[in-house]
């Protein structure tokens, strides 16, 4: 039965003792952290609950104030740096995937503009003369030379340019529309 009333005793002892720290010196390192913060109130109040944590998660080692004092000021200011460090990894991911997405957008609209302008382009073809459009086909889609394409068709080499040169003009004035 003493045990447990020596247990609680000490206990009770070293939460005194910490709260007396507390109320000694949680001003100073708020105010400490409200220097470090640019007067941020918030990260101030979040800084001096972790270094007070901590402090009573050590509490055993720095029964001397000096080390106990010095510890809080070191702790404070680790974690307002860790913070820092996490917002701006946080703040480079963020910007990094933001990046990527504007890159995927624009490729999507890319690829969006050169679809329309395929379609767009196969519909001027397909409205041109019979033999232009297949002149121009033969060059431009199957990549046939204008000698294999008069070959194939069965007229002059010079009519085959007349058709390609025609139906360039054609498409060029429709995308000029």
């Amino acid at each position: 039965m003493k045990s447990t009333h020596f247990i609680s005793s000490a206990a009770t002892k070293h939460r005194r003792e910490f709260e007396k720290l507390y109320d000694e010196y949680g001003g100073r390192i708020y105010g400490f952290a409200m220097r470090l913060s640019g007067g941020d109130t918030y990260l101030s109040e979040e800084i001096l609950q972790i270094t007070f944590l901590r402090l009573w998660e050590h509490f055993e080692d720095l029964r001397d104030k000096n080390k106990a004092l010095n510890y809080m000021f070191q702790t404070a200011r680790n974690t307002f740096i860790n913070y820092c460090e996490h917002e701006t990894v946080r703040f480079v991911y963020t910007d990094y995937i933001l990046m990527r997405q504007q890159e995927a957008d624009n490729h999507d609209e890319q690829q969006q503009d050169a679809h329309f302008l395929e379609e767009y382009l196969r519909d001027v073809v397909a409205k041109m003369p019979p033999i232009r459009r297949k002149v121009f086909v033969m060059s431009r889609y199957r990549h046939l030379s204008n000698k294999d394409i008069a070959n194939e068709l069965g007229i002059s080499e010079k009519t085959v340019e007349v058709h390609i040169t025609l139906a360039l003009r054609e498409l060029r004035e429709r995308l000029n529309d």
